[in-house]
């Protein structure tokens, strides 16, 4: 059995890691409507269990209320390293850089949705390519979306409506092709 360091050496070491750069995973987000920017979200390992703790889920419907959540949280976080923090629900109230529109917000939370499946939360959805709607031919919205891997019903997931980090809405997909705004 080896002896214990020194209190010395203990705390040498301590500040040493703490010292050491923290490397985080980076997701490429983008904005300034229809994906004209782009930039990187760092999501560090506590981001990661923050992120994990949450989507620890029983069944679907309650993976699909974490979701809403965890998009929130996701769009929190990359805002600290990209402009998106100014970005406000729906398209009237923008003003100013980081400002996303339907295209930007289902881009990202594919990315999102795809990062957090890469990582093994997501446990009863799939993530599919974003989805479009124009339910009165001139009112063009897009959204991500998920398939339930028990029934396969489809959600939308959207965060447009709502100002930045607000958690997503996640509703059947017939009932947000139809229209369905908050």
């Amino acid at each position: 059995m080896l002896p214990c360091p020194p209190r010395r050496m203990l705390s040498l070491l301590l500040l040493l890691a703490l010292a050491l750069p923290v490397h985080g995973e980076t997701l490429s987000i983008c904005y300034h409507y229809g994906c004209k920017q782009r930039g990187e979200a760092v999501l560090d390992a506590l981001d990661n269990h923050q992120l994990a703790s949450l989507l620890a889920q029983p069944d679907p419907e309650h993976e699909r209320q974490a979701l809403a959540q965890a998009i929130g949280l996701m769009n929190q976080m990359a805002a600290r390293t990209t402009p998106i923090g100014n970005d406000r629900g729906g398209n009237v109230n923008d003003n100013g850089p980081g400002s996303q529109d339907c295209i930007d917000h289902s881009t990202n939370t594919t990315t999102y949705l795809h990062y957090l499946l890469e990582h093994g939360w997501l446990h009863f959805h799939r993530v599919l390519e974003p989805v479009w709607r124009a339910p009165w031919l001139v009112d063009l919205h897009y959204s991500a979306a998920i398939e339930d891997l028990s029934d396969g019903l489809r959600y939308a997931v959207d965060s447009w409506f709502f100002d930045h980090g607000l958690p997503a809405v996640v509703l059947p997909l017939a009932d947000w092709n139809k229209g369905w705004s908050p």
